[in-house]
């Protein structure tokens, strides 16, 4: 199943390999700004972006996974 969400135009998968061991990465481009000091920052989109992508990866990856948010927009820092 894939993973749709408003404002996410791209969504791929990575793997991390750590002394600790292997984590699953979903990364997750949006075009949400993601800086809260940016002025078009909406937490309520961003939260509910950070809420629905915990649910794919409960749901859909199994052993320890990680989430990485991906801001399209210029000026984040």
């Amino acid at each position: 199943m894939s993973f749709k969400a408003p404002r996410v135009s791209f969504v791929s998968f990575a793997v991390e390999i750590l002394p600790s061991g292997v984590t699953q990465v979903m990364i997750i481009e949006t075009g949400l700004h993601l800086n809260p000091k940016h002025s078009s920052y909406n937490n309520s989109a961003v939260e509910a972006l950070i809420s629905a992508a915990q649910q794919y990866v409960s749901a859909n990856i199994e052993g320890p996974a990680a989430i990485r948010l991906v801001s399209t927009q210029s000026g984040e820092i």
